[in-house]
Parts: structure tokens; C-alpha cells; sequence
């Protein structure tokens, strides 16, 4: 694979000498007492003087997107590094923070620019001495420069404006991440994921809906088939050491992630600031289609952070930093134990194809689960005020919350659970399928001729397309029946193995009745409308194997 290190813009290369100094750079939002968020061109031009003022900072670009403007890739470590090879090499946990998936939503952009620029400072934190950093500052950068004073108007600021939540060719890109349609999703996954492998991921947001009384709000990976020794790690050691340090060093309320909803029916959200007491906290969604779901399917530690949009902008950028440090300070001292559990999962899942906590089975179904027990939960004040660039109600988080007990729906569980096969099996004409396999950096080998297996086969009994489109598709639902069966198959047959670090993640692409996978995006309508004329008698196209082939494969390449 061929990656451009030069970031397609002058910008980028970097004088030998500068003399500015770190404490001399500053990012749109500081040159604007916070009234402007940063311009693509802004990122661009901090980076490259951050690039100047020090040696540790080393950039690439990892995608291109659909206006064309090559997306920055920012790697901070001591000593410098500049290949993911020698990030393996160091023995230091890779973390990767990536801000702008939602350009409205603009607080980690500006975080950090100002960590990493503090982050060099002198002689440089000795953080970068224990980990190695990647930043994706901007990650939606088309959205970006569509700054209007229109865009999220409920939230308090920037006065400048913002830019829009989906890409330009309108995609939500925290959709993205199982499907990956957009030129910006595929690079992220093939250049970072893939080809640095981070151990945690760090996803910027800033949250809307509920008025609670959090600066920010966080959630580890919820889908339930992740290894859970991971997200146990992140819940219930990383998490609770990072909100208690904001609370002890810098004063800031910060929680799980959750709205106000019905406790009868958590997944029914009811509006907050009318009087009506809350009934039930619960989180968002369990599904891979969100990028610490995903995250977590790929047996990496997975955190979404949510700044409370309406408490002012400054304050969004500031607790957004503190996070992101106390963040980096936790997996900076605890460095052994994250490459410790993140090379048993991938081992585990090597050797048995499943994830711990699902030897059972992997889930197909799944469901919030309550809380034994109520939780104190803060809900906060927010006043209504008319923003005068566009003569809106807007609202504004005032300083007053206070604790409510009730039930929590902070996890899922799984309802449902199929076990996986040795493998599975596609026929040479599946080459769409492999395709976007491979982008996910799933390990696909192909028969070199034509066998007989012993397989599990899927009759598709019905198909069910959603009325409306979402992100340009009619999710589909599938009902199956399977039968044993033993099918010829011809050469170049494609062989995944569920015997790899990503098997949770096959799994979750290639199952029929997955609720995100190759059958729910419309990858394979074609097949599925020939299932629904043949009336049931039809197979998916994706056949389980009961046992490893045990035939000549070779290894596909994209």
C-alpha cells in the first residue's frame, strides 16, 4: 500500500527553522476570544507550525474527501515516530483521538490543537514519553468550511457558526463505519485502523437533547459481543479514574452518557425542561454503525466523548481537553495493562473465534438492561434565550443541577445468541462482499479449485425493506431458516475464517439477521430480491462452514 506522508498542501513541509515558539501559536478560537471555530485552512496552517516548532510532531494524510481536501493525520511520540512499524516496535500503547466527525460539533477540534500544542511545549510532557499519539483534528473537513450562523442553532455558540453534521455528499459519518461508503470512512479504517492499529480510540462529540447537569458526558463501546474484558477495563477502572480526577483537579461533573426517557420504555425519549420529573437515564445504542461500537468489535478500548452543548463554547473546548489529557494520563500509566488486554483479546478470538463474555454465542439481538438498583443522576437548569443573529430561542446551561435517583439503562445485553461457524463461505461472485471485508482488514483466503463442504445453509423466508431511507438506504431485515446441507463450490471460493482477531466483527457483516450488516445496507439486494421471487427456497449468499476447510487457500489481497 502506497500512502502519501505529505498532506497534498505546501502548508505542511516544514521550514528548518522557526521562531515562533508554542506559546506564540493559537487556534482560531483563542484569536477570537472564542467567537470563530477554525477553518480546514486554520488546522492546516496550526499543524504545520507545530510541525516547525518540534521534532516529535510528524503528520501524514489518511484520506482524501469528496471536495478533495486530504485529511490530516498529526503522530506526537518521543522519540519521533514515523512508521507504524516502529510505533510496534516501541512497546508504547497507539491512542487516536479523532475530532469533526460531526463538523457542528466543534469542540475537539479546537481541544486539540491546543493539547497537542502543549503537549510539545519545552521540552515536551513526558506523556509523550509513555504513548504515542495520533490526532484526526478535522475529521469532517468538507463539513467544515459550511460554516453558517444557521447550522445547530440550539447550541450556546460559537457566534461565528458552524458547519454541518454530514459530508458533503450528505452522510453522517458516525453511520459510516460498517458500510463505509464515504471516501472519508474508508481511509480512516485503512489507513489508521488498519495500518496503525491504535489500542484506544478517542471519538469528540458534543451532545444535544436532555438538560442534565454534566460538562460532559462518555460512553465505552455497548455492543454487547465486544470482549469484555475491554470494555470492563474502560468502565469500570479507566472511566471511573478520569471522572473522578475531573472532579478533584478541575471542578467538572462529568458521567455516562445518557438522555431522560420513560423508564417503561427506555427506548422512547420524552423531553426534558417542562416540569416533568425524569423518569429513567439511558444510553444511545448498541449498534457498530457508531464509531465506539465498532471500535469495540475490533477488540480496541473504545471512548465517546460528549461536551454538553449547552453550556458555553470556551467551556466545551476546556472540559473537552481536560478529558482528553486525564484520558491520556490514565493509558500512560497503566501502559503494560492496555497492551496486555488488547493482545488477549486478539488471541483469544484468534484461537477460538469469539470474544470473552460470548462464548455462548455472539448476539443477534439485544436490549437495554436496568439498573438493580437507582442511580443518582444529575439534571440540570438550562434558560431559553433568544439568539440574536438569527432571532431563535436558543438555550444556555445555567450553573444549578441536582440529583435525581432513578433506574439507569447504561448497557445492553444480548436477547438472542447464535454460535459462530469454523468459517465461512462465499461464492467467487461475492467479490463486493470481500471487497469492503478486506477494507475492514479481515483476513479472506480463496480456494484454488473446486471442493465439496459440509456447510449450514440459510433459506431467506422473508424480506423487509424500511419505508424511508436512511443515509440513501431502505434498511433491510431478513428472516432465515437454515438446513444442513453439503454444497460443491467452485475454485476461487472465499474463505473467512472466524479463527482472527476480528471474528466479532465478521460475525456482525456476514450473519443475515444482523441488524448492521451486509443484508441491513443493501449490499446484497440482488440476491435477497431473487430469494423473494423464488419464494423461500433461495439461499443467502453467505454459507456457514462446520468445519475448517482443510483445502490449498491462498490469502486475498484487495
Amino acid at each position: 500500500m502506497r500512502l502519501s506522508i505529505a498532506i497534498c498542501c505546501a502548508l505542511l513541509v516544514a521550514p528548518m527553522i522557526s521562531k515562533a515558539t508554542p506559546d506564540d501559536l493559537l487556534s482560531r478560537a483563542e484569536r477570537t476570544n472564542y467567537a470563530e471555530t477554525s477553518r480546514y485552512s486554520d488546522v492546516l496552517e496550526f499543524i504545520a507550525e507545530l510541525q516547525r516548532m518540534s521534532s516529535l510532531v510528524r503528520t501524514e494524510s489518511f484520506a482524501t474527501t469528496t471536495e478533495g481536501r486530504a485529511l490530516p493525520l498529526v503522530i506526537l511520540s518521543r522519540p519521533a515516530i514515523n512508521t507504524p512499524a516502529q510505533a510496534a516496535r516501541s512497546g508504547k500503547p497507539v491512542v487516536f483521538v479523532m475530532a469533526n466527525i460531526h463538523a457542528g460539533e466543534v469542540e475537539g477540534k479546537e481541544a486539540m490543537q491546543h493539547l497537542m500544542r502543549d503537549l510539545v511545549k519545552g521540552p515536551g510532557d513526558p506523556i509523550l514519553d509513555q504513548i504515542i499519539l495520533l490526532v484526526a483534528p478535522i475529521y469532517n473537513a468538507d463539513g467544515n468550511d459550511k460554516i453558517s450562523i444557521t447550522n445547530r442553532t440550539a447550541q450556546n455558540g460559537p457566534k461565528g457558526g458552524v458547519g454541518t453534521r454530514e459530508n458533503a455528499a450528505r452522510l453522517d459519518l458516525n453511520r459510516d463505519f460498517m458500510k463505509l461508503e464515504s471516501p472519508e470512512a474508508r481511509g480512516l479504517i485503512v489507513n489508521v485502523f488498519n495500518r496503525w492499529d491504535p489500542h484506544v480510540v478517542i471519538d469528540l462529540h458534543t451532545t444535544n437533547g436532555s438538560y442534565h447537569g454534566y460538562a460532559l458526558t462518555y460512553s465505552p463501546a455497548l455492543n454487547p459481543n465486544s470482549d469484555r474484558r475491554l470494555v470492563s477495563f474502560a468502565r469500570e477502572k479507566l472511566l471511573p479514574s478520569v471522572t473522578a480526577g475531573m472532579k478533584a483537579k478541575h471542578n467538572y461533573n462529568v458521567y455516562f452518557y445518557g438522555n431522560f426517557v420513560d423508564a417503561k420504555n427506555p427506548n422512547n425519549e420524552i423531553a426534558g425542561g417542562d416540569g416533568t420529573a425524569p423518569k429513567a437515564w439511558a444510553t444511545f445504542d448498541h449498534r457498530p454503525r457508531f464509531g465506539n461500537n465498532y471500535v469495540g468489535l475490533r477488540n480496541r478500548i473504545a471512548i465517546l466523548s460528549e461536551a454538553y452543548s449547552y453550556l458555553d463554547f470556551r467551556s466545551r473546548v476546556d472540559v473537552t481537553y481536560k478529558f482528553v489529557r486525564e484520558i491520556l494520563n490514565y493509558v500512560a500509566g497503566h501502559a503494560s495493562d492496555v497492551r496486555r488486554l488488547v493482545r488477549a483479546a486478539d488471541s483469544a478470538a484468534a484461537a477460538t473465534g469469539s470474544t470473552a463474555g460470548n462464548e455462548d454465542g455472539f448476539g443477534i439481538g439485544f436490549d437495554l438492561f436496568a439498573s438493580p438498583n437507582p442511580v443518582d443522576i444529575l439534571v440540570g437548569g438550562v434558560n431559553r434565550v433568544i439568539d440574536p443573529r438569527t432571532n431563535r430561542p436558543r438555550l444556555e446551561a445555567t450553573r444549578e443541577s441536582r440529583p435525581v435517583k432513578m433506574t439507569e439503562y447504561g448497557e445492553f445485553r444480548a436477547t438472542r445468541r447464535i454460535k459462530p461457524p469454523a468459517a465461512y463461505i462465499l461464492t467467487p461472485d461475492q467479490r463486493t462482499v470481500i471487497d469492503l471485508l478486506l477494507k475492514h482488514g479481515i483476513t479472506v483466503e480463496k480456494t484454488r479449485k473446486a471442493e465439496s463442504f459440509d456447510v449450514t445453509e440459510y433459506l431467506v423466508k422473508s424480506v423487509s425493506r424500511a419505508e424511508r431511507p436512511f443515509q440513501g438506504h431502505r434498511e433491510t431485515k431478513v428472516s432465515v431458516e437454515s438446513v444442513e446441507t453439503r454444497e460443491q463450490f467452485p475454485a476461487g471460493s472465499f474463505v473467512v475464517s472466524m479463527n482472527q482477531p476480528k471474528a466479532a466483527l465478521v460475525f456482525y457483516l456476514l450473519e443475515p439477521e444482523s441488524d448492521d450488516g451486509i443484508a441491513n445496507w443493501n449490499i446484497i439486494d440482488d440476491e435477497l430480491d431473487r430469494a423473494v421471487k423464488a419464494g423461500g427456497s433461495q439461499a443467502y449468499p453467505v454459507y456457514r462452514l462446520t468445519a475448517k476447510p482443510r483445502v490449498p487457500r491462498d490469502v486475498v489481497t484487495q
